[in-house]
């Protein structure tokens, strides 16, 4: 079910706390063979600390990454990421992405 925008978006404010909420994004699995709670993403232009909200409301820290794509191309999260979020490894789940920089 597609959330309403404004609901989305109050829940997003909620969750980031005093952290700065950077946006939505659509995630996949990315690189298994790197270890760690990362996510690879065109929200940032530089390395920091973040946390990403899944869809059914979890929270994991991790590290933001640039991705080096161009706004809208997908990020790829972490399979630790994915693992502690819940989130089945071959899903496309919209996340929210916060900087806590």
């Amino acid at each position: 079910l597609a959330e309403d925008g404004a609901e989305g978006v109050a829940d997003a404010a909620e969750a980031a706390g005093d952290g700065l909420v950077l946006g939505f994004a659509v995630a996949s699995l990315g690189d298994a063979n790197v270890t760690g709670l990362w996510m690879e993403t065109p929200l940032v232009s530089t390395e920091g600390p973040g946390r990403v909200v899944g869809p059914d409301g979890r929270t994991v820290a991790v590290t933001l990454r640039p991705s080096g794509g161009a706004p809208g191309t997908g990020s790829r999260l972490s399979l630790q990421a994915m693992q502690a979020l819940g989130i089945d490894l071959s899903a496309l789940p919209t996340v929210t992405v916060i900087s806590d920089a």
